[in-house]
Formats: structure tokens, sequence, C-alpha cells
């Protein structure tokens, strides 16, 4: 019988390595799973090994830590009878934490060999029956339930003043177990639900309202402001406001004024753009020979 060594060679480098074994001209695979029977064989050689460093502190009369693992209790040939025990064990094995320091330990390779076993089953284990854990019923936070509201009935709405911020868990807003209900909240979102369907659905008997925009005095307006206005504008403001009927409405603009309260530029030409949804409204020029305040 001779052994033949194949590399595959992919950019210089090797990818994989086979190894065949061939004996009067048929070819026999390299590498078989283990069968049962060697399982069990290995199953029963760990046994020893618990037996022999474990079961006097681990077992029915003393249940140290509140663990058993005699051959009665966990059957180390068949972890899926109690793959949370075993996971443990492992864990331990690794870290060399059991035995306690001062009773009798395995060698390394014993070490190494038992949680190796225990660790491919349980991997092995957990592919077969996959556990994602439990659902956990969710809310909208308040971003995602904005973004539904304007999807499903065209409103804009600003989750900041209907909504409260959302607890953050793991530096995330949207996790299930933290977006709890309380009886607070639940009064905002009605709160919202009511100020939301009157914007979609309209009043022609609502009564004459006003609503103020303000951009702050100490702001900088020497460039474009907003990817919502033109290219080439510098200053001004963008503002989505959501008109509830079909009517006429006066927009009024005061310009920005020093602390004495003049109007600030009049002694250069300027011009005052005012668009809705793009398409322009009036253009008005200011300062220089014109008079407005």
């Amino acid at each position: 019988m001779r052994a033949v060594f194949r590399l595959a060679l992919i950019c210089g480098s090797i990818f994989i390595i086979s190894i065949l074994t061939f004996k009067a001209g048929g070819y026999l695979q390299a590498a078989e799973p283990q069968e049962a029977s060697s399982v069990l064989s290995s199953a029963t050689e760990y046994r020893t090994l618990l037996n022999r460093y474990c079961i006097a502190c681990h077992n029915q009369r003393l249940k140290t830590a509140g663990l058993v693992l005699d051959a009665r209790t966990v059957d180390i040939s068949n972890l899926s009878s109690a793959p949370d025990v075993w996971e443990k064990v492992a864990q331990k094995l690794r870290a060399r934490a059991m035995p306690p320091v001062g009773r009798p330990r395995p060698d390394a390779v014993s070490y190494d060999s038992l949680a190796t076993y225990l660790e491919d089953n349980l991997d092995h284990l957990a592919e077969l029956n996959p556990n994602p854990g439990r659902s956990v019923l969710r809310r909208l936070n308040r971003f995602e339930y904005t973004n539904a509201i304007r999807d499903l009935l065209s409103v804009d709405i600003t989750e900041d003043s209907l909504l409260p911020i959302d607890e953050v868990r793991f530096g995330f807003d949207n996790i299930s177990s933290a977006l709890s209900v309380t009886p607070l909240l639940l009064e905002r979102y009605m709160s919202a639900a009511r100020k939301i369907s009157a914007l979609a659905v309209g009043d022609p008997e609502i009564l004459p309202m006003s609503q103020t925009y303000q951009v702050d005095l100490f702001l900088l307006q020497e460039e474009r402001m907003s990817e919502d206005l033109p290219f080439g504008s510098r200053g001004g403001i963008a503002i989505r406001h959501y008109f509830p009927v079909d009517g006429e409405y006066v927009v009024k603009a005061t310009l920005q004024r020093n602390s004495r309260g003049y109007v600030r530029g009049l002694f250069e030409s300027h011009q005052l753009d005012f668009r809705l949804d793009g398409a322009r409204l009036g253009l008005l020029t200011i300062g220089g020979g014109s008079h407005m305040a």
C-alpha cells in the first residue's frame, strides 16, 4: 500500500491537501467519520475519566455546585440529554478550573481530549437542532413609527415633538427587550395618533391658526444651508409644513436683525426666493435701492 499526496495550488498558495491510499488498483477513502462503535468506545473512556476525577464531588449525595455527573443522571454518549450540563463541563475543562487545585487532576492530553469531544458533539447537536431563542414581542420605535406614518398616510411628522426618546440597549434603540410599553408611553402614542389622524383626514371646520419657525440668531448663513434649498443659494431656511386643508395661506418672512433691531445687509442688493414644493412662488429684491423692512 502506498500513499499519494496531492496538492492543489492557487496563486502560489496551498489550498487543499488530500491524502489518498490505494491498493491493488482500488482507491480507499482517506478519512471516514467515526462509527458508532468507536464513539461508544471513546464515550466509555471519557466516562471512566469522569468517574475518576469528577464523581467524588458531583454525585447524587453531594451535588457540589448543583452539578451531578454520574451515569444515572447524564449520559456522556448522548449529550443531547443534558446539553447545558455538558456545556458547563466543557468550559470548566478549557479553563482548567476543575478539579479544584489540590485534588487529583488528569494530564493535559486528557483535559484537551475530553473538552474537544464535548465541544465537537455539542456543536453538531446545535447544527442539527438550532435554537434561536424565544421570540419577543416588540413595538415600533419612534423613528420606525414616523416612517410607517409617512409611507401609509403621506404625512410627515416630527417624532421629537410627539413621542419620547426610546430606551437604548447595547447601543441600539430597536431591540425588543428595550422597547417596553409604559402607561405614559401609551398615552403619548394615543395623543400622537389623534394628531396624525386629524392631519391625514383634514377638518374643514378647523379654526385659523399660526405656526412660527425660527432660525437661531447666532447661526451663520453665509452658504447653502440645506439640501432642500436650490444650488447657489445662500442662507435661508427649508421648512416641512403640513397644510391640513385646501385654502389660502399667508406666509410672512422676517429678516435677520442686529442687536438694535435693524435688518442686516440692506446696504447691498439681495434676492429673496420663496418656493413651495420646489416651485418658485416669488422672487423679491431687497436692500440697495429698494426699501423693505
